[in-house]
């Protein structure tokens, strides 16, 4: 306790610093982007991606001022406290995020639809007569598997028609009413099932949209750019972004001046969480090295060198595509399936017609971000000990060899198949260690052997579970123990 106020003087202004700048960028990032050049970007890219991005900029840009913050048992360091740090950075802006959704876009009252003025800053309507005409009403309906490991599907109808000012005005099909609804269900009910309740979902809506009385109806709100906005869009042929979409305010919406209040709580509980947390290490006057910082031995690994250019180059591929998927305001987290056919995912009919390019876009591309996380990790730890046995050429061809004809076996097994991913080449590395390890010897090499096979056998279980394609797993991990053999007995 002796030294507690030295460690909250070297910690808490520089935090409080990296705040106030972080959140007054994001701000001004997206009121000159949104609010002025009207680029219209995802809700999510500004309530998600953005705030992710800076944070992790900021927590990186501060992280020097953590050195002094060293625990007596020296097998463990300060992330936490960084970790922390940056949870509450990250937090504090996708708040002021959506108090800029919700605060700075003008909120309107007016008698009708035709008073309705197309101006890129009004949000919200508060519309006294409705008059919504289900004659013209469109919809459809949309699947999605979800879930922290893809065991649920989503079921998600859409339904959108036009406003007018009443009844006997029934031109000018520029104001429209949307809104969904959605079931999820477990991914791994049967097919007959799944139809059951299917059927059961639409009866259902269907009955909810006939008993609605949409006239009672008279707080709404702008649809942003979004996944949703882009579905109604199609819908209704607004390809040029001119039709106004609108849906209705929930009772328990929150307004700008509660989010804003709740910046400050947030700001509150992370701050005391955080100096509360300083009692339990120690304060130590520590030089700051740069080969002591693990910040720098990272971004060092990332760029590629004479003697290591193979893994940070396809690690820095991946996350370059991944980043500009998002960019495109793709769902970072769980993407729709045409979306990634569109950006380049193997699909049996694309592929058929002619477009084997796929073959290689799609082991750069992830079905989110847990799988990229994922997948960068081991593909890091893997490759660094198959470099080793195997060297940087023959890493790079049991890494693309297994990738491309894993995807090649698994349209085989699977007919319509639609897949992205590294894994059948990550599980090509994984099974060269495998093969290297049986061809030099049991007794030598079984906790590889073990190791390796272990995580096969665990990844297939799993893959029963979570509908994961087990047989660009399997299919890679032979083909990277094939490959590593042919290796090795040339080389003898």
């Amino acid at each position: 306790m002796k030294d507690y106020f030295k460690k909250v003087k070297s910690i808490l202004p520089v935090l409080l610093l990296a705040i106030f700048v972080s959140t007054i960028s994001c701000l001004l990032i997206r009121y000159i982007l949104e609010y002025k050049l009207e680029i219209d970007i995802k809700l999510i890219s500004w309530e998600f991606f953005i705030p992710f991005v800076i944070s992790v900029v900021s927590v990186i840009l501060i992280r020097k001022k953590f050195i002094v913050l060293q625990f007596k048992d020296n097998t463990k360091d300060n992330f936490f406290y960084i970790f922390l740090c940056w949870i509450l950075i990250f937090g504090l802006l996708v708040n002021s995020q959506m108090f800029f959704t919700k605060y700075l876009y003008k909120s309107v009252t007016i008698n009708n639809v035709s008073e309705i003025k197309f101006e890129h800053d009004i949000s919200n309507y508060n519309i006294q007569k409705v008059y919504i005409n289900e004659r013209y009403a469109r919809g459809d309906f949309e699947t999605k598997v979800v879930g922290k490991n893809g065991d649920k599907l989503n079921m998600k109808i859409f339904f959108i028609a036009p406003m007018f000012k009443d009844s006997l005005t029934l031109q000018n099909y520029k104001v429209w009413y949307s809104e969904t609804k959605d079931t999820t269900i477990s991914y791994s009910l049967s097919n007959q099932k799944k139809e059951i309740a299917f059927k059961k979902f639409y009866n259902n809506t269907v009955k909810y949209f006939k008993n609605k009385d949409l006239s009672n109806l008279h707080s709404f709100e702008k649809v942003f750019e979004s996944d949703e906005k882009e579905k109604f869009d199609k819908l209704i042929g607004n390809q040029d972004k001119s039709a106004l979409i609108l849906k209705p305010i929930l009772k328990n919406s929150n307004n700008g001046t509660s989010v804003f209040f709740w910046y400050f709580k947030i700001l509150g509980i992370g701050l005391l969480i955080i100096l509360f947390s300083l009692i339990f290490i120690s304060y130590k006057e520590v030089e700051y090295k740069k080969k002591n910082d693990e910040f720098l031995s990272i971004v060092n690994f990332l760029i590629p060198r004479k003697e290591n250019y193979f893994l940070p180059i396809i690690i820095n591929l991946n996350i370059a595509y991944y980043v500009l998927l998002a960019l495109f305001g793709i769902d970072i987290f769980s993407p729709r399936t045409e979306d990634l056919v569109r950006f380049g995912a193997i699909n049996s009919v694309k592929i058929a017609n002619g477009e084997i390019w796929r073959f290689v876009t799609a082991m750069f591309m992830h079905g989110g971000l847990q799988h990229i996380v994922y997948n960068m990790i081991i593909l890091a730890f893997a490759g660094l000990f198959a470099k080793e046995i195997f060297g940087e050429k023959k890493l790079a061809m049991i890494y693309f060899i297994s990738g491309l004809l894993s995807f090649l076996v698994t349209l085989l097994f699977h007919n319509g198949y639609i897949g992205v991913g590294a894994s059948g080449a990550i599980f090509g590395i994984i099974g060269s260690l495998f093969g290297a390890g049986l061809v030099d010897g049991y007794k030598e090499n079984k906790t590889v052997i073990f190791i390796t096979f272990g995580y096969l056998l665990i990844n297939v279980l799993f893959g029963f579970i979570t509908n994961s394609d087990n047989v660009a797993h399997v299919s890679g991990f032979l083909i990277g123990a094939l490959i590593s053999w042919i290796f090795i007995l040339f080389k003898r």
